[in-house]
């Protein structure tokens, strides 16, 4: 078996999304953004092209999940920059347990940009409070999930799976 690597990554990511989804319809008003939390786990592992490649994918799949609120292929763009700059934080000799929570935070603000400049530019209200509360809970979560997703790969790699 070889080649595993990107359906489980694909895999991945419709799981984090089903998970947001589920989140928002239980309520949830800013749940942890999970697709980047997995997009960012990809990029510290892969580096920045796999991380660039796989926010696209997670950023498709959140332009065409429910509810739609922003144009076609603009969270699309976000994440593919949010995976490049994750990616590019990508050590080869190994991160610190904290390295996933400022890189997470970081690829939030770059995946949430340009959403808020297309409200600024069509004088929408921005809920800064949500946005500021989405950074850190999802680079709280980020601590633990990416970790975990760096785990995943690695077995991947070392059961010569991927």
């Amino acid at each position: 078996m070889t080649g595993l690597r990107w359906p489980l990554r694909l895999l991945l990511l419709a799981a984090a999304l089903v998970a947001v989804l589920a989140l928002g319809a239980r309520g949830v008003v800013t749940p942890p953004d999970l697709v980047l939390v997995v997009v960012v786990g990809v990029a510290l592992v892969s580096g920045p092209w796999a991380g660039a490649l796989i926010g696209l994918l997670g950023g498709w799949l959140l332009d065409l999940a429910p509810p739609v609120a922003d144009p076609l292929g603009v969270s699309a763009l976000g994440y593919a920059a949010a995976g490049w700059l994750a990616g590019t934080a990508r050590r080869r000799a190994g991160h610190p347990w904290w390295w996933p929570v400022p890189v997470t935070a970081a690829a939030v603000v770059v995946a949430r940009t340009l959403p808020v400049l297309i409200d600024l530019a069509s004088a929408r209200p921005i809920a800064w409070g949500a946005l500021a509360w989405e950074v850190l809970a999802t680079a709280t979560v980020g601590l633990v999930l990416v970790g975990l997703v760096g785990r995943v790969e690695a077995t991947l790699v070392t059961r010569r799976w991927a």
